[in-house]
C-alpha cells in the first residue's frame, strides 16, 4: 500500500497501517529542533528551506521525512507576482511585510515573529476599512509552474499530497489585517466591521482556492483550511458570536473547494473548540487539526467516541507538554495511550499537535516517531 493510499484510507474509516504526517504547515518543526534532531542522529546539515518564516519552519529534507514515516508532502500556491521576500533590520529585531502589508517582527534572539503592524489598525470607521486595496486572488502568478510543481509531487512520490490554503480563516486573517485586540473590540463594538472583514475575506478565499484548484486540483489529495478558534481554556469568542460571522462564511470556503474538488477538507484550528466541532462538521469539515488534546475538554477518548464516525482526527499524537518536559519513556507512554484511544475504527492520522518547538528536545522528537514505528511494523 502506497503512503496515498494509507492516508485515504484512514480518512475512509478503514483501519490499516498508521498513517502519519510529519513536515507539513502544522506537522512540521522549528528550525532549531530540526537541528537538533539532525545532530542527534548523526547526520550531516545543509541549510533547511524555510517553510514558513513566521512560525520559523522549515521543509525537513527526504531522508528525516522518510526516517520519520511521513506519508503526505505540502503544496502551496505561490504569492502574487509583485510581492518578494524581504528580511530588513535593526539593532535589535528582524521584520519582513507580506504581500498584504502585514508587518511582522522576530527578535534577533527571539524564535518567532509576530504581528507588529497591522494595515487597517488605524481605520475609525467602515468607510476607512473599505479603501483598503485586497490583493488578487486569481493573479496568473499564483499558478505559474504550480501544475507541473503539482505533477511531479503526484506522479514521482506515492505521498498524500496537502494544498494549504494561503491566508488564514475569516477570524484569524481579519485580526492579521486590524490587530486582534481591535477585531475582539469591533466583533462587540463595531459589528459592520467585524462583518465587512469576515465577508471579503470568504469572499476572497473561496475565489483564490477555486482558481489553484481548477489549475491542480486533479493532483491534490487533500484540501487544508482553518480559522484558529480556540484557547487552552475555550473559544476565543462565544459560539453565538461564531455562528453570527464566521460559520456560514467557513461553509461558503468548502462550498467553493466542494464545487471544483472531491478532496476532503481538512480544517485547522487551536486550542478548546469542542463546542463548535458539531458546527465544523455540519459545514462540510471532513478532516480536525491539530488536535489539541492538552486543551480543556478535549480528551481524546471523548472526542473519538462523540465525533469519530464523522471526523478524522488528524494531529493528537503527543501532549506538548509531555514532548516538551517529559522523559523518552514518558513520551514513547503517551504516544502509545493516544495512538490506542483515536486509531481504532481508522479516523486517525498521526501527528505532533502543532509543529515542534524549537526547546522540544530531540532525544523526545525522536522518540515520538520511534513510538510510531511500532504500530506500522
Amino acid at each position: 500500500m502506497t503512503s496515498r493510499e494509507r492516508v485515504l484510507q484512514a480518512i475512509r474509516h478503514k483501519e490499516g497501517v498508521l498513517p502519519v504526517d510529519f513536515g507539513g504547515l502544522h506537522t512540521s518543526l522549528h528550525v532549531n529542533a530540526y537541528r537538533g534532531v539532525m545532530n542527534k542522529l548523526g547526520w550531516d546539515q545543509v541549510k533547511p528551506d524555510m517553510q514558513d518564516w513566521f512560525q520559523m519552519i522549515v521543509f525537513p529534507e527526504k531522508k528525516l521525512l522518510d526516517h520519520f514515516g511521513a506519508d503526505c508532502l505540502p503544496l502551496y500556491a505561490n504569492p502574487g507576482g509583485s510581492w518578494k521576500f524581504v528580511i530588513r533590520e535593526d539593532e535589535k529585531n528582524e521584520f519582513f511585510t507580506n504581500e498584504w502589508g502585514i508587518v511582522l517582527r522576530k527578535p534577533k534572539d527571539g524564535y518567532f515573529f509576530d504581528l507588529y503592524d497591522c494595515p487597517l489598525q488605524k481605520a475609525v470607521d467602515l468607510d476607512e476599512i473599505k479603501k483598503y486595496k485586497w490583493p488578487d486572488p486569481e493573479d496568473p502568478a499564483r499558478v505559474q509552474g504550480l501544475r507541473e510543481k503539482a505533477m511531479k509531487l503526484h506522479e514521482k512520490t506515492d505521498k498524500a499530497i496537502i494544498l494549504f490554503n494561503s491566508i488564514g480563516g475569516t477570524h484569524e486573517h481579519s485580526y492579521f489585517l486590524r490587530g486582534l485586540d481591535l477585531l475582539l473590540m469591533d466583533l462587540a463594538a463595531n459589528p459592520d466591521i467585524a462583518d465587512y472583514l469576515a465577508a471579503k475575506i470568504s469572499e476572497w478565499t473561496s475565489a483564490h482556492i477555486t482558481f489553484v484548484l481548477k489549475e491542480i486540483g486533479k493532483y491534490v489529495d487533500i484540501v487544508q483550511v482553518g480559522d484558529d478558534l480556540g484557547m487552552t481554556n475555550g473559544l476565543i469568542f462565544s459560539r453565538d458570536m461564531y455562528l453570527k460571522y464566521y460559520k456560514y462564511r467557513e461553509k461558503a470556503i468548502i462550498d467553493a473547494i466542494k464545487n471544483v474538488s472531491d478532496a476532503p477538507v481538512y480544517f485547522h484550528s487551536c486550542g478548546s473548540i469542542r463546542e463548535i466541532i458539531p458546527d465544523l462538521i455540519e459545514i462540510g469539515v471532513e478532516i480536525l487539526n491539530p488536535v489539541q488534546i492538552q486543551a480543556r475538554n478535549m480528551s481524546s477518548l471523548e472526542l473519538k467516541k462523540e465525533f469519530g464516525n464523522d471526523l478524522t482526527f488528524w494531529g493528537g499524537g503527543c501532549d506538548p507538554r509531555v514532548l516538551t518536559l517529559g522523559t523518552r519513556e514518558e513520551v514513547k507512554e503517551e504516544v502509545r495511550r493516544l495512538i490506542n484511544d483515536f486509531s481504532p475504527g481508522g479516523g486517525f492520522v498521526f501527528g505532533s499537535v502543532h509543529n515542534i518547538q524549537a526547546n522540544d528536545p530531540p532525544e523526545n522528537i525522536i522518540a515520538m516517531f520511534e513510538t510510531v514505528k511500532e504500530y506500522r511494523e
